[in-house]
């Protein structure tokens, strides 16, 4: 079990990687793209590769934030409303527990935890979702400020034990429930 010193640590630093870590990977491996549904696109975020809907834009790389190794946004009336985001080494562990308690620092404040369990990810042996809402703080072209938000993390680790997190964040109700689990399902860790 992770004490309250240990958790509070890796959330300090998590948080701290989230808000503005830029991350040099590797290359990738071209051949392991993850399995997009018709219509669907994918991102190569060089470990991980992750589909997102149709109707979704992938940032180029000088636009994303960084926070992000790889994202793809849903705007509507110039708001983004939806976001899928890969980040890639997003902190420093090779403990899966610490990764995950890392992940959900991002939710610490203001978020509420919905459960967590164990998927499984093509190329690695261990990943875990994490389901949270929270209310949008309406800056950086967000949803209105209170909008009720969900946000579903999986997170796991590379092949080189080291920690990526694929973050999808939606107002309530705008991405299906059959389209979160598609886009996890989709994960492949390739690198």
């Amino acid at each position: 079990m992770i004490s309250a010193t240990a958790r509070r640590a890796a959330a300090a630093a998590a948080t701290t990687a989230l808000a503005g870590l830029l991350v040099a990977g590797c290359g990738s491996e071209k051949g392991g793209e993850a399995a997009a549904p018709e219509g669907w696109r994918t991102l190569d975020a060089q470990q991980v590769s992750v589909a997102y809907p149709k109707g979704f834009e992938e940032l180029p790389k000088d636009k994303l934030p960084k926070s992000a190794t790889a994202e793809a946004d849903l705007v509507e009336d110039g708001k983004t409303v939806a976001r899928v985001v890969a980040q890639v080494r997003f902190m420093q562990t090779s403990d899966l527990d610490m990764a995950v308690e890392g992940a959900g620092a991002a939710y610490e404040f203001g978020g509420t935890p919905k459960g967590k369990k164990d998927v499984k990810v093509s190329g690695t042996s261990a990943a875990r979702r994490i389901d949270h809402e929270f209310k949008s703080s309406g800056k950086d072209g967000s949803p209105p400020r209170g909008t009720r938000m969900t946000a579903v993390d999986v997170v796991g680790m590379d092949k080189e034990d080291h920690p990526w997190v694929v973050r999808v964040t939606a107002p309530q109700e705008k991405l299906s429930q059959d389209d979160l689990d598609r886009i996890v399902g989709s994960i492949k860790v390739t690198g």
